[in-house]
């Protein structure tokens, strides 16, 4: 499947981006910090794609295992090189749900489908970099999800 974008440069490191699907987002360059922002740095999207694209893998999982999740909050920190090329290194991903009877076998499950089968930015960038995921359940103590393998559940 074929996905094009294009970023249109606007003004000073403004740029303009537009999906294959038409959506359109403003990005701002770092050098621009001392004017006023109208968007993300194109590496702050990053994280936020990864953080953003997991969540939802997790919640429709969830939601058809039928979980009563009220909350989820997905934490991404981004660690990189300090030099250039500045590529990210590691990921570390936090999942904080929230809601009754969460099932952490079923949550765990959750993550492992959607860092080995759906999230594409994960796979994409696990190739690349580290990433390690973790999760807490109702404000808890955090779990690292340490299985590679899919688990099966009832």
């Amino acid at each position: 499947m074929l996905r094009n974008a294009r970023a249109t440069w606007v003004e000073g490191f403004h740029f303009k981006a537009r999906s294959h699907s038409g959506k359109e987002i403003r990005l701002d360059g770092w050098r621009d910090r001392e004017r006023e922002e109208t968007g993300p740095t194109p590496a702050e999207l990053i994280p936020m794609s990864l953080g953003a694209c997991t969540g939802m893998d997790v919640i429709m999982i969830l939601e058809k295992m039928r979980l009563n999740v009220t909350a989820l909050e997905v934490d991404v920190q981004a660690e990189a090189l300090d030099e250039d090329p500045r590529t990210f290194t590691d990921f570390q991903i936090i999942y904080h749900l929230r809601g009754e009877d969460l099932d952490t076998d079923k949550v765990e499950r959750a993550i492992v489908l959607s860092r080995d089968k759906y999230c594409l930015i994960s796979i994409t960038l696990e190739k690349a970099a580290s990433l390690s995921h973790f999760y807490t359940i109702n404000g808890g103590e955090p779990r690292e999800v340490v299985r590679r393998e899919i688990p099966r559940t009832n």
